[in-house]
């Protein structure tokens, strides 16, 4: 019997749990994933990262959903996971489906941003502060913006969510 394969798969066992590690679920402080009670809880409408475009993907490549679309400008909430970047940015973060790591410095013009990333702006009066990574999934709520528009990041955005003021204020204070 060959001892090889069974090396192969302890190795790859062991990166796989490293990984899992490191993309492991804690939960973000209270705060974030508690979602306000108040009336306007009631019209806000769940979203889905996939339903931002329609599927499958045409000729022409990505297009936006008639949900996405149908949603612009009416209070949604969605769950995802911040993304990492090396440097916190003033006033957003990004929110993604899956774990994802951006900013290498090797990775300037190809990072792991999926397509139907998320910006979250925070609320006019905390815009100045620095929004710094949580670890596992988020729940934010806010208005939906969609269309292009160029990021403080210098990123291209397509799907925004302007924060609620509470969910605003509680994200400043977690750091």
């Amino acid at each position: 019997m060959c001892r090889i394969p069974s090396i192969f798969l302890a190795l790859a066992l062991a990166s796989s749990l490293a990984l899992a590690d490191e993309h492991r679920v804690v939960a973000p402080p209270a705060a974030l994933l508690a979602v306000p009670a108040a009336p306007q809880a009631t019209d806000t409408t769940d979203l889905k990262f996939r339903d931002f475009f329609a599927l499958p993907v045409g000729p022409k490549g990505l297009a936006p959903s008639p949900r996405l679309l149908a949603l612009a400008g009416q209070r949604v909430r969605i769950v995802g996971y911040m993304a990492r970047q090396d440097e916190p940015n003033a006033g957003l973060m990004i929110l993604a489906p899956l774990p994802v790591v951006l900013g290498d410095e090797d990775e300037a013009y190809a990072d792991d941003l999926p397509a139907s990333a998320l910006y979250v702006h925070l609320a006019e009066a905390d815009r100045a502060h620095n929004v710094h990574w949580m670890p596992g999934l988020l729940s934010v709520s806010g208005v939906l913006q969609v269309g292009a528009t160029r990021e403080a990041d210098g990123r291209m955005s397509f799907v925004r969510l302007q924060l609620d003021p509470v969910l605003s204020q509680a994200v400043v204070a977690a750091h």
